[in-house]
């Protein structure tokens, strides 16, 4: 493996030289960084992380927090995929990325304290109980920070503009004819579920649509079996909806099975729509009928973000909430009526 003192001898300066123009130091002319970069990728020379971290003061590595609570882990459709843009940024500019747990050497820690001990320089959280004391704690301390889903007041969050979304889901069942519109939402004890429900609820009474209690039905951890449970409750009505949004795809799909397993037919018996617009959805017969959330570009968008403050040493846009166009995606899973 090519090293830092190949470069200095087959260029001719000095290991301090070649180290300053590897690592874009100021202080060397423009002419000479050039030629050892050259000379570098020439030499297919790979920086060694430990003696950059050494040199810069800098770990480049970012922290995750990715506690996913139902069981889906990496492989939950919507998180992965902001995870894969995420790393694909961050790793461009050199970054590697590292998943952070509350435990230090297998005993009980906190979130800070791993941060410090692995020397993370900015952290990403996706998904945990975000109100949790080893939370808390972190939102206090001067890391660069960008949340998902969950607003704080001196943390960016990245969202999806959840009330453009679930208007467009409202308003197309609308002018599909729809009036009888059930929700299968998430927990109101978390930030995004309660926000969903309460927008829903919002789009309904400004369209001018009545909401029957009946017709709120909780899934709390917008899961397939959620809205599987949410939905069979939901049949058992005297009076059924025509229409059902549920507020995760994820739920969205269970429905459709309880839908079938129940012997009636998505869309002739009941039209479902959901929200997120993952892969799998889109797979399933009838293919659904969602809103997509630009998962690429909130991953792409918390990298920048994360890199910005990490190189300004600063929290800049301290919470501010940043949303996210969505998109309709007309599926099979809807229908008209006459």
């Amino acid at each position: 493996m090519v090293t830092i003192k190949d470069l200095s001898k087959m260029s001719g300066y000095s290991v301090t030289t070649v180290s300053k123009a590897l690592n874009d130091y100021t202080d060397i002319s423009q002419k000479t960084k050039d030629k050892i970069l050259k000379l570098a990728a020439d030499m297919a020379y790979i920086p060694n992380a430990s003696a950059r971290s050494l040199i810069t003061q800098k770990s480049y590595t970012i922290g995750i927090i990715f506690d996913e609570i139902t069981g889906l882990g990496l492989q939950h459709p919507l998180f992965s995929r902001i995870l894969e843009s995420f790393k694909s940024v961050a790793e461009s500019e050199g970054y590697d990325i590292m998943f952070l747990s509350n435990t230090v050497n297998g005993k009980d820690g906190t979130y800070l304290q791993h941060s410090i001990r692995k020397q993370v320089e900015g952290v990403f959280v996706l998904c945990t109980d975000f109100n949790s004391h080893e939370l808390v704690d972190l939102y206090r301390s001067k890391l660069p920070m960008v949340t998902l889903d969950f607003e704080q007041s001196d943390i960016l969050n990245i969202t999806s503009n959840n009330r453009t979304g679930i208007s467009q889901a409202i308003q197309y069942l609308y002018d599909l004819g729809h009036r009888k519109i059930a929700n299968i939402h998430g927990s109101d004890r978390t930030y995004i579920g309660g926000q969903r429900k309460d927008i829903f609820l919002d789009v309904m009474r400004d369209i001018g649509l009545d909401v029957p209690p009946q017709y709120m039905v909780e899934g709390p951890l917008f899961s397939k079996e959620d809205g599987y449970l949410a939905m069979q409750k939901l049949l058992k009505l005297n009076t059924l909806p025509t229409a059902v949004f549920a507020a995760s795809d994820m739920m969205a799909i269970g429905a459709i099975e309880a839908i079938q397993e129940a012997g009636l037919n998505v869309p002739n018996d009941l039209s479902v729509i959901g929200f997120d617009g993952i892969e799998l959805g889109q797979l399933i017969h009838p293919r659904l009928t969602t809103i997509r959330q630009d998962s690429r570009k909130i991953g792409a968008i918390a990298a920048h973000h994360i890199l910005e403050m990490i190189d300004h040493k600063a929290r800049d846009k301290q919470g501010e909430t940043m949303a996210i166009d969505t998109y309709l995606i007309t599926g099979e899973s809807t229908r008209g009526l006459k």
